[in-house]
């Protein structure tokens, strides 16, 4: 058995991904979740399930400090931003004090290597190609605000403790099985399969931004969590560094679904606040971590059409 590493958020949309990698690759993984995301918990021989919320201090510090992990990654966050914008204090909470508390404790037990989830969404709006040390970060909403604060908590972390933490920016991970309200699961919520045809109602619809497939987030976060101890703070982002607008998206379906499908505007689906375009370059974390994306953005689609209708007609 290697290193037991710790993962909060570990039976969520990626969480649940990356510990069976972990586990695949014969890791001693812990896992820290409340379950609120409505995702059961990985059973696996060398997976030990905690249902923990990460604003417990306690209960945090007990964990960490019975299994002393070579490695956190810290999954846990609310990010559906509907929900940061319409429950700001519940956000705020989870996504800051859950952090502080995670911080306090790894730096009580010496804990020296951290992988933190933050967003794509910190970037500064204004660039077309954004990049961790070249484009300024500008959050504008709940959500990338708080993972803006976390990364600063963390800067202040790595200062103090001298750790090896990476922050992996995230951009919009997509995959089968997705609990959250987010684009792709809004519109297929809203297919027919037994209809020729279907019309969808949605908000924005010219916004682009950088899919990635929730293994080849997984794949990354991984790599970072078992990459040999490198001390500092380093910046990842985690994305495909290709870009489509939500009506790409919907004709992409259609062309998979091999039916027409309309889109209406709802105006109360419009966001009052959305960035145009939001694509990252990926090259930073791809030769660091020697490895490559492996899934489009059509692979993405069909597994995610697969395993939600369970047959493959159109392909």
């Amino acid at each position: 058995m290697k290193h037991t590493i710790l993962v909060t958020g570990g039976a969520g949309f990626i969480g649940s991904r990356l510990v069976k990698k972990l586990s695949d690759n014969d890791y001693q993984v812990i896992v820290i979740d409340n379950l609120t995301s409505n995702l059961p918990f990985v059973q696996l021989p060398n997976v030990i399930n905690c249902n923990v919320d990460v604003r417990d201090f306690a209960a945090l510090d007990e964990i960490i400090n019975e299994y002393t992990p070579y490695c956190i990654v810290h999954l846990a966050a609310i990010h559906h931003v509907p929900t940061c914008e319409i429950e700001r204090n519940y956000a705020l909470e989870v996504n800051i004090i859950g952090t502080e508390n995670l911080l306090l404790s790894m730096e009580k037990n010496k804990v020296k290597k951290l992988v933190f989830a933050s967003t794509g969404a910190v970037y500064s709006p204004d660039y077309p190609i954004l990049n961790e040390d070249e484009t300024p970060v500008d959050p504008f909403d709940n959500y990338s605000l708080s993972k803006f604060t976390n990364e600063k908590q963390i800067r202040f972390f790595t200062q103090r403790t001298a750790a090896d933490v990476c922050i992996a920016r995230l951009f919009n991970t997509i995959g089968a099985n997705d609990p959250n309200g987010h684009l792709i699961p809004d519109i297929l919520r809203q297919i027919d399969p037994e209809e020729e045809t279907s019309t969808i109602r949605l908000g924005n619809i010219h916004s682009r931004r950088d899919y990635i497939h929730v293994d080849d987030t997984a794949n990354l976060l991984m790599l970072m969590a078992t990459s040999k101890n490198n001390t500092g703070l380093h910046t990842y982002n985690v994305c495909s560094s290709s870009e489509y607008s939500v009506e790409d998206i919907v004709h992409k379906i259609s062309v998979l679904l091999r039916k027409p499908i309309t889109i209406e505007i709802d105006p109360e689906r419009v966001r009052k606040y959305d960035r145009i375009s939001q694509k990252g370059n990926n090259q930073k974390a791809l030769t660091e971590f020697d490895t490559k994306i492996f899934f489009t953005i059509e692979d993405a689609l069909k597994d995610i059409l697969n395993k939600m209708y369970d047959f493959q007609v159109w392909l």
